[in-house]
């Protein structure tokens, strides 16, 4: 996972980036306690366990892919051993 700061609010949350549509992220501190978005719906008697992103970093992730500060993972899906023919 790679560092990765907020655009919006400074906080500070590690990253990886699978694929244009799988990302990892891993919060340093309380998201509520840092995320404006999350503070926000905190203040406002919602669910934080259930706010499905904080936008800005969701597009503070999407830059830093474009600028190269964020390389997505080059991870490889495990294949299948196939037996050999005495082995059970």
């Amino acid at each position: 996972m790679q560092s990765l700061e907020c655009h919006a609010c400074g906080n500070k949350v590690l990253v990886a980036k699978y694929s244009p549509v799988h990302t990892s992220i891993q919060w340093i501190d309380p998201a509520r306690d840092t995320c404006r978005e999350f503070a926000s719906a905190a203040i406002a008697d919602e669910d934080t366990h259930y706010l499905p992103r904080c936008g800005a970093l969701h597009e503070s992730v999407d830059r830093a892919v474009r600028d190269g500060r964020l390389v997505p993972s080059r991870r490889v899906e495990p294949q299948p051993i196939e037996s050999r023919p005495n082995e059970p």
